[in-house]
């Protein structure tokens, strides 16, 4: 199904989300601002909140050179095969950093505890973008997904998530994290209509079945798009109260995330300069295409989201710029070649392994990369 026919289709599945609503725990929004997941203490933040914003500089300014290497890894569905064969063409051709830090929204998510764990996890990454599981992962609900949140079913995405998230990887990214590494992941609190993001790392440490659980919650939550996948009801709790929060898409606040927008707006100084030198993955085209686009809704809506997204992109690369440029990091860009299909809802085996051999070919070519300023292209 193409981009096009599944806005549409989304799009009449909220014209009728009124003919059936499941019932829900109700809760304050006095609660849910104290609200955690049982037993794991603070191991996300709001996108304003100022311990976020120490704990990413703490990260930022721990390597023993005075620089740092990170990654933002950002949204694009079957597109993020892209990203995924970037990072394995980059460790085969050499020179692949040990990111620091390591930020992932929506599809870039599920590819970011893989990156931060390390390149002996490119074989686990690469299966997961072109392995069997992803090739039926939009399989549709039929009446039901027009009746009530999500057209496509939850199980195959769980079933992809679920198969690497195993203990092995919450010990690597336990360990990177203990070796000062921050693993970060956003996802969309529809209740509170904000940007949540989750330290991985933290998560991880807690160790057990609970922290799997979690962990892999996360990733499912910040890959379902509104509308195509059902919202993921993380269980929180606030004095003694248990209730859920319904999370979606991170792509659905931001594009992709390298710095919270309260620190994005800092006009004074943070401190001595970052020294970082931030690699960002866009999982699609962010440049302005030419084409005739039909005169009938599907073709109008897919075309209209399609440009919204590029614009959003747009925005927060030009505001992560400006910051960079004052502060003191710098930016490599890589972004899906022109000569790609984008459509994010393409997980045909062909459209996937395209993808990943292209990012494969862009990093061994050298040619994956390109510099941003404050204007970027």
């Amino acid at each position: 199904m193409g981009l096009a026919r599944a806005a549409g289709l989304a799009a009449l599945a909220i014209g009728l989300a009124g003919c059936a609503t499941l019932p829900r725990e109700p809760f304050t929004e006095a609660e849910q601002a104290l609200a955690s997941p049982e037993g794991f203490g603070r191991v996300r933040y709001t996108e304003d909140q100022p311990e976020l914003l120490n704990l990413l500089a703490g990260a930022l300014r721990t390597d023993g050179r005075g620089e740092v290497d990170a990654l933002a890894l950002s949204g694009g569905g079957a597109n993020g095969a892209y990203g995924a064969g970037l990072l394995h063409g980059w460790t085969l051709a050499g020179g692949r950093p040990d990111f620091r830090v390591v930020t992932g929204v929506s599809t870039g998510a599920l590819t970011a505890p893989l990156a931060f764990a390390g390149p002996a996890w490119d074989d686990i990454l690469r299966n997961a973008y072109t392995g069997p599981k992803v090739i039926h992962l939009l399989r549709g609900r039929g009446v039901m997904g027009l009746l009530t949140p999500g057209l496509y079913r939850r199980q195959p995405l769980r079933d992809l998530v679920y198969g690497y998230v195993t203990d092995d990887l919450l010990r690597a990214v336990a360990a990177e994290n203990a070796r000062g590494g921050l693993l970060l992941v956003a996802t969309t609190n529809l209740d509170t209509e904000t940007l949540m993001v989750w330290d991985m790392g933290a998560i991880a440490t807690h160790g057990g079945p609970a922290a799997r659980a979690l962990f892999a919650e996360v990733l499912i939550a910040s890959a379902s798009v509104p509308g195509i996948f059902p919202p993921t009801l993380i269980t929180v709790s606030a004095a003694g109260h248990r209730f859920s929060e319904m999370h979606v898409d991170g792509q659905t606040e931001s594009a992709f995330f390298a710095f919270p927008p309260a620190l994005l707006l800092e006009t004074g100084s943070v401190g001595r300069p970052l020294r970082v030198h931030l690699h960002i993955v866009v999982n699609g085209q962010i440049d302005s295409t030419f084409a005739v686009t039909p005169q009938a809704t599907l073709p109008v809506l897919g075309r209209s989201f399609g440009t919204a997204s590029k614009a959003s992109v747009r925005a927060v690369l030009i505001s992560t710029a400006q910051f960079c440029q004052t502060h003191g990091c710098d930016i490599a860009l890589s972004t899906l070649p022109a000569d790609q299909k984008d459509d994010p809802l393409d997980f045909s085996a062909a459209h996937e392994r395209a993808l990943f051999a292209a990012g494969e070919a862009a990093a061994a070519s050298g040619a994956a990369w390109r510099s941003v300023t404050a204007s970027p292209p």
